[in-house]
């Protein structure tokens, strides 16, 4: 009461104050901000609410832009105070997290009012060390006997001050206790000073009291209209009228409201709440009249709700009805919607409250693909297991939704080809539902991906995109706007990747979703076409925003592609020893079993880089061994050629290089991906050039700038360009259309801090490295000559080698040189 006569006052002043009173239902991530939006809207300024009403609340996790986003609508909106009633409801992880990250960031113009009943499990410490935080206990809110008198009067109820004295005494001035009292003396006849002389003050009675002294105090069909509607935390007129079978529900509400009795309307709707503690208790007494009593209200409610449009607080009111058959044909109604609506974490709740797990294999394929929604493979895993095996019945919508379940949990760890083959579902029409042959064409089209045939993935997606766009899927059109950035960078076009990757980024940032899982892919193909293109500034910014919404990705590509891209992005970025760690963290992401069913696409990109880094620290075994890797996963193929070209180059042996690039070169060794090609031409114009074949060099590097050129692909030159330069330089004005292409080159890389290491005849041998890692020391060539076993001379020459691979004169440059590459 307090708190709601500042409020009025604050509002009085023209300080708009959003006031929210909480219930357990919102103690969800996606409840929570929804509420919070609309009590925000309701209190906003006229004409400037229209950016907080834009926002989408998170479905499970709350993600840190997202409170950013509404902190900055609400600023816009003009709302001066926030009002957050029973906050003590709030228990889960991902809500008290994003009120912790709301707290830190309100400016101090706005002001945040928590109201609960015991102290939120929220980092307040930091706000009372900083002096922003005022604390109000119970003991502060404590009535005294003159307060509780104006309480009562403004009830029209004169009391005596010693029955107010006694009553403030039993209550301990406990506001809620005393509030009980002023209902009861409102409704108990005659005498209101002979209830409050009887009333009970002990916590631990105040349940019972609610029942005994308030409810059964009202009239007996106020009483059984309660107990009749008591199972909705929201009641509607009809609603009322639909449980009850009162047609004059709507008047019965209204003298609840008007007696105090624990009943409100939710402001000039009409629709009115229960006070939490009055529907706990007439549920419980309603139990112990009629044990099944609640189960029928609950499935009463649930079948009124759901053929009204309200299919999510329905599902809530069947889990707990204890009708099986209820809840089964509202999963199969409505599941589906409420997956691709992004509530799959409510139908996989829904399906585990079920006594048992039921033979409706319909209901089996919705709870795998809830789980899936939600990444939660292993209940994905088990409703799959339900589903028997073989051919499944010829019904068109519930093959189509098998398949896709199937295709999704390979794509999220698994064999995403054998399961395309598995499924059929190539095989599989369009259905006639628009939301199954969503769910078909969103998990086909990755799939398709998997198994080299982008230009059926594109198609696919496209598809789905239209389809989720007509029925405002809006998370599943941001995973399919992040789908099409990944198979359009897959094709290798650029600049058709960079443009999906700024939609489905803009798309996110305007809801609110800037750290969604469903953002990792574009975050990852904005990188790596960063990377591509030179700009290392864009491809670590991106990749560790890839490394923000990675948590709940359940696509083992994306994944993988998303780590590898953060290591690759921090050994470019760094030197020393955190070079070497983000080498060996790459090494370790690419070396999993899993890694074996990513697509070709990603082992054409990966593979070239995988080896550079291999061997810019020194690691040749670890450089054959990928090589042998991808020979065994592409063989016969342009990709699982180039690898030993470049180590071959590394190692100093030139024409061998060349002669392993040849088949690539003629064409006779088939690419998967064109920029297979351009990194071997480029790769042989070094290897010529190292020779002194200039024309020859010059024939492959036009070659190469054919597409590099158009596609601004500057990787490979970037990754040879000490081999390069010389040559780049010796032939300006030879270039033609590429002459623009070849001056950005020229200068992005004209300073020496620029400079690429060189990579061919660079690699150090196993004698050279130990030697390597003796001259930090104080060691003298002759006693390294003697620690190593070997000559004077030999060490002699191994120095000297050392200093021509790494482009140094003395022995301190060796050493700093090769601690910046991360060899010691």
């Amino acid at each position: 009461m307090l708190v709601a006569d500042w409020a009025a006052r604050a509002a009085d002043r023209g300080e708009p104050v959003a006031w929210l009173s909480l219930q357990e239902q919102d103690d969800r991530p996606y409840e929570f901000w929804s509420a919070l939006i609309e009590s925000l809207v309701l209190a906003g300024l006229p004409g400037r609410t229209e950016q907080l009403d834009g926002l989408t609340p998170p479905r499970q996790e709350t993600e840190p832009r997202f409170v950013t986003k509404v902190v900055e609508s609400l600023l816009v909106a003009g709302v001066r105070w926030i009002v957050l009633d029973d906050v003590h409801l709030l228990h889960d992880a991902e809500v008290l997290r994003g009120l912790d990250i709301l707290l830190a960031e309100l400016p101090p113009e706005v002001g945040l009012v928590l109201a609960c009943r015991s102290e939120p499990s929220l980092a307040l410490h930091r706000l009372r060390l900083d002096g922003s935080l005022s604390d109000v206990r119970g003991k502060d809110l404590a009535f005294t006997d003159g307060e509780a008198l104006e309480l009562f009067a403004a009830s029209n109820l004169p009391m005596t001050a010693d029955a107010i004295s006694n009553l403030v005494g039993l209550t301990e001035g406990w506001a809620a206790p005393l509030r009980m009292a002023v209902v009861a003396a409102t409704v108990g006849g005659d005498d209101p000073a002979a209830v409050v002389a009887s009333f009970d003050g002990d916590v631990r009675s105040v349940i019972e009291y609610v029942l005994t002294e308030v409810v059964h105090r009202l009239d007996p069909e106020l009483v059984e209209f309660l107990y009749a509607t008591c199972a909705p935390h929201h009641l509607s007129i009809d609603l009322a009228a639909h449980l009850s079978g009162r047609p004059d529900a709507g008047a019965l509400l209204d003298r609840l409201c008007a007696a105090n009795a624990l009943v409100s309307q939710s402001g000039a709707s009409a629709w009115y709440r229960y006070h939490a503690l009055l529907r706990s208790c007439l549920l419980a007494a309603l139990a112990r009249r009629d044990v099944e009593a609640p189960a029928r209200q609950h499935r009463a409610t649930a079948v009124w709700l759901g053929t009204h449009g309200e299919p999510a607080t329905a599902l809530r009111h069947a889990s707990r009805g204890g009708d099986q058959a209820l809840l089964d044909s509202m999963l199969r109604a409505n599941g589906l919607h409420m997956v691709l609506s992004g509530r799959g974490d409510l139908v996989r709740d829904a399906i585990a409250s079920r006594a048992s797990p039921g033979t409706d294999h319909r209901v089996a394929v919705i709870a795998a693909l809830a789980a899936l929604d939600v990444n939660d493979l292993p209940a994905a895993d088990d409703a799959l297991s339900a589903v028997p095996a073989g051919d499944p019945p010829p019904e068109p919508t519930y093959k189509a939704m098998l398949a896709a379940a199937v295709v999704q949990r390979a794509l999220a760890g698994g064999d995403a080809v054998a399961a395309l083959q598995d499924s059929a579902i190539l095989d599989i029409a369009m259905t006639g539902d628009s939301d199954v042959n969503l769910v078909l064409l969103a998990q086909r089209g990755p799939a398709r991906m998997r198994a080299g045939d982008y230009v059926g993935a594109i198609d696919d997606l496209q598809q789905a995109l239209v389809l989720a766009r007509s029925r405002r899927y809006d998370q599943v059109v941001l995973e399919t706007m992040s789908q099409l950035s990944g198979m359009t960078g897959a094709m290798c076009d650029f600049n058709a990747s960079l443009a999906w990757s700024d939609q489905a980024i803009a798309f996110a940032t305007q809801h609110g979703w800037r750290d969604s899982p469903r953002l990792a892919y574009s975050y990852l193909v904005a990188a790596w076409t960063a990377f591509q293109t030179g700009d290392g500034k864009g491809q670590l910014e991106y990749a560790e925003l890839g490394m923000r919404a990675l948590d709940g990705v359940n696509n083992a590509e994306v994944e993988f592609g998303v780590r590898g891209m953060h290591a690759l992005a921090t050994f470019e970025a760094t030197a020393g020893p955190g070079r070497a760690a983000a080498a060996e963290t790459f090494r370790r992401i690419w070396q999993l079993d899993t890694a074996d069913h990513v697509s070709p696409a990603a082992i054409s990109a990966v593979t070239p880089q995988e080896i550079r880094v291999a061997l810019a620290i020194g690691s040749e075994d670890w450089a054959a061994e990928t090589a042998a890797r991808i020979r065994g996963q592409m063989p016969g193929s342009a990709e699982g050629t180039i690898p030993d070209a470049q180590i071959l180059a590394a190692t100093g042996r030139a024409r061998e290089a060349l002669a392993q690039l040849e088949p690539v070169l003629d064409g006779s060794r088939p690419a998967h991906a064109p920029t297979t090609i351009v990194y071997a031409q480029v790769l042989a114009a070094a290897l010529e050039s190292s020779l002194d074949n200039d024309v020859r060099a010059f024939d492959a590097l036009r070659k190469a700038l054919e597409w590099a050129v158009p596609n601004n692909f500057r990787r490979p030159f970037i990754d040879l360009w000490p081999h390069l330069e010389p040559l780049l330089s010796r032939n300006r004005s030879r270039f033609g259309p590429a002459e623009g292409f070849i001056a950005d080159l020229l200068t992005d890389h004209a300073e020496p801090e620029d400079r690429a290491t060189g990579v061919i005849g660079t690699l150090l041998s196993a004698r050279e490295i130990d030697v390597l890692h003796d001259l930090p020391s104080r060691l003298t060539i002759p006693e390294i000559a003697a620690a190593e076993g070997v000559s004077e001379n030999t060490v002699k020459t191994h120095v000297r080698s050392i200093y021509q691979k790494l482009g140094v004169n003395t022995r301190s440059a060796a050493v700093r040189e090769a601690r910046e590459r991360g060899l010691i």
